[in-house]
């Protein structure tokens, strides 16, 4: 029999002496049968924490009187409870699967669950158990960049399972809750080996953790971090003091003094403009006779004239060398597009679309570099079009063949074409899968390190990186992420292909302006950890100018949270919208120009409805947004229009 061994315990704060009459009041730890209900409690100065029968945890918070219990863990069996005073020790038995837990405070306001095994490892085990919520409640998610839902909102948005580390769906190895002011944060230490789990227990949506074997094993300590606080900015910077002794926090001016380039990144909008049949000819479709000519020098010229002066230019298409230096002279950061998460199997290349096979420059290494998974078969990415109109699936490539092809292509490609900045596509969006293949086995944790690897390699060729969406665990490797601010479930269906599509209001999902445009549901839970270590884009499919008639409203979210502005259109598109990106630019880039490398220090609503929002950054510039369709009235004489924003203490805009 595999087994496994928790230890909760608390850190730092001490032993407090708690009053008869305080103990008197929270009845729950401390009634006549309280041995029937608690199996050890510890307390410090603020807290009392409380080990139930069934092994679920109990809070007390000493200061506001306040309860926060955890439901029932399904099926286990706890034995062997002890405590020193400091810490609780406890064995859990999970359909027969021994593990040693151990709970303890982790300073004055947090505390810590440890859980230790050997051996085989079930499928899954689920614990510790969800926060009990209460209707009232609010629920904080790393979706994105941020979102907040009343725990009693029908048809919540979340994904009922989804894994702890995939940045297109959760950006942070956290989940919060609010329950009136008093905050409390569970943070998953390791996040590749662990799923987060969203269900409704009566009417109440509820998260709790999952973890997964690591190769069939428990392998190593799995650990989670509680935090609480009094405010969100407080709690969110206790979080990131937490993920910077991890190593996850690295601020971009630290990045750019080894990457002195890095600098023009601040307030620089992410531009790809597209030949009108570049897509036709990805997808397999009939090219469209005699559209604009894709000029690359007239349409950067358009954009100086225009009062565009900060681009990272970024390029599918095979930019002339020439081109290049062009861009570069001009001062716009220049990026290529890469992908290293699938390859096209060679044995099926002569039935592929042209596009296809001329862009899969790694077929030459299958199957060498292909990820095998635990049942001996490659595993598969995604569909490309034949020739026949069928679909054929490519496979995907193991994180460690990805780093050594990183290391054979792009310095081959740096002697022929000078560009200072790549472009990852889904490596980081996606959560990492175990490779079997004897060539290169890895673990979720080495495949994870792997990319981390790929992005310091890029940076050490003076290269800025970016990746699609992105996630806390890359952070510190990575200068940008396109996609974070756009949560694949709200997006604008197929966005992912239709990245040159140009909307209209009356086209667009109901779920854009309802979720991804609506500021009574977002929250920077991101940027009020890592707004000074990452740059964020919006998707390219959704991006600033996917709807014309909504950019105000991305140019507005834009300004709130510090970020440049994206566009990805086709030439037929840019040469009728160029006027109007020009305004959106200038409006949407203002702000971060200011503050793209500056930590988000304040975060606040100052209106009932939360359409009139606040956030403060470290150099003391300030931003109020007004999301509503009426004036609001901002004191001193001041009047911010509808759907815009003042910045103060950085300067004229």
């Amino acid at each position: 029999m595999g087994k496994v061994f928790m230890n909760v315990k608390i850190l730092g704060g001490g032993l407090a002496f708690i009053a008869a009459g305080l103990l008197a009041a929270c009845s729950c730890f401390c009634s006549s049968s309280d041995s029937d209900l608690h199996l050890a409690r510890i307390q410090n100065g603020d807290f009392m924490l409380s080990l139930g029968k069934s092994g679920e945890i109990s809070l007390w918070d000493r200061r506001g009187g306040g309860l926060y219990r955890q439901l029932a863990p399904a099926s286990c069996t706890v034995k062997n409870v002890s405590s020193d005073g400091a810490s609780i020790s406890y064995d859990i038995y999970f359909s027969g699967f021994e593990i040693r837990a151990n709970l303890k405070f982790a300073g004055d306001s947090e505390f810590e669950l440890t859980l230790s095994g050997s051996g085989d490892m079930p499928k899954s085990i689920d614990y510790p158990a969800a926060w009990k919520m209460e209707k009232g409640d609010v629920g904080l998610y790393p979706i994105g960049t941020g979102y907040a839902f009343p725990v009693d909102m029908e048809n919540i948005p979340l994904p009922e399972r989804q894994s702890c580390v995939r940045g297109v769906g959760w950006s942070m190895g956290m989940y919060a809750f609010k329950r009136g002011d008093f905050y409390l944060l569970s943070a998953v230490e390791q996040g590749v080996d662990a799923e987060i789990l969203n269900f409704k227990s009566e009417g109440l949506c509820h998260t709790a953790v999952r973890w997964i074997p690591e190769k069939g094993k428990f392998g190593y300590d799995r650990k989670v971090r509680f935090i609480t606080g009094r405010t969100l900015p407080e709690t969110m910077s206790a979080y990131r003091e937490y993920r910077k002794s991890m190593g996850y926090v690295k601020p971009l001016a630290e990045k750019a003094r080894e990457l002195p380039h890095l600098e023009r990144m601040k307030g620089a909008a992410d531009f790809w403009i597209w030949d009108d049949n570049m897509t036709n000819r990805l997808y397999g479709r009939p090219e469209i006779p005699n559209r604009p000519k894709r000029d690359v020098r007239e349409i950067a010229g358009e954009m100086l004239k225009l009062g565009i002066d900060r681009v990272l230019w970024n390029y599918v298409e095979p930019e002339t060398p020439e081109d290049c230096r062009y861009l570069e002279g001009l001062g716009f950061i220049v990026g290529k597009y890469d992908i290293y998460r699938d390859v096209l199997p060679a044995d099926i290349a002569h039935k592929i679309i042209k596009c296809r096979v001329e862009r899969s420059v790694n077929t030459k290494y299958w199957p060498d570099i292909v990820n095998i998974d635990e049942n001996g078969e490659r595993r598969k990415a995604w569909k490309v079009h034949g020739t026949d109109g069928k679909m054929y699936w490519q496979n995907s490539v193991c994180e460690i063949a990805a780093y050594e092809l990183t290391k054979i292509n792009v310095p081959a490609e740096l002697e022929k074409i000078p560009y200072n900045s790549r472009f990852i596509d889904v490596q980081a969006a996606t959560q990492v899968s175990e490779c079997y293949n004897p060539k290169h086995p890895a673990t979720r944790r080495v495949g994870a390190d792997y990319i981390r690897r790929q992005q310091d390699y890029l940076s050490s060729l003076g290269l800025i990186n970016g990746v699609e969406c992105g996630h806390e665990i890359y952070a510190a490797h990575y200068h940008y992420a396109e996609g974070l601010l756009s949560p694949s479930k709200f997006r604008i269906p197929d966005s992912g292909r239709k990245m040159t599509h140009v909307h209209t209001r009356s086209n667009m999902p109901a779920a854009t302006e309802k979720f991804m445009l609506n500021p009574e549901f977002r929250v920077p839970l991101w940027e009020l950890v890592y707004h000074d270590c990452v740059i964020n884009y919006w998707y390219w499919g959704d991006s600033n100018c996917c709807c014309p008639e909504l950019m105000y409203k991305f140019d507005n979210f834009n300004a709130l949270y510090g970020y440049p502005p994206i566009y990805s259109l086709d030439v037929t598109h840019w040469n009728e919208l160029k006027d109007k990106i020009a305004a959106s630019y200038k409006r949407a880039s203002a702000v971060a120009r200011k503050v793209a490398f500056e930590r988000m220090t304040n975060f606040e609503y100052l209106t009932a409805d939360k359409k009139v929002q606040r956030t403060t950054f470290a150099n003391g510039v300030s931003v109020t947004a007004n999301f509503s369709d009426k004036e609001y009235d901002a004191g001193g004489g001041k009047k911010i229009a509808p759907w815009s924003y003042s910045m103060d203490g950085g300067g004229e805009l």
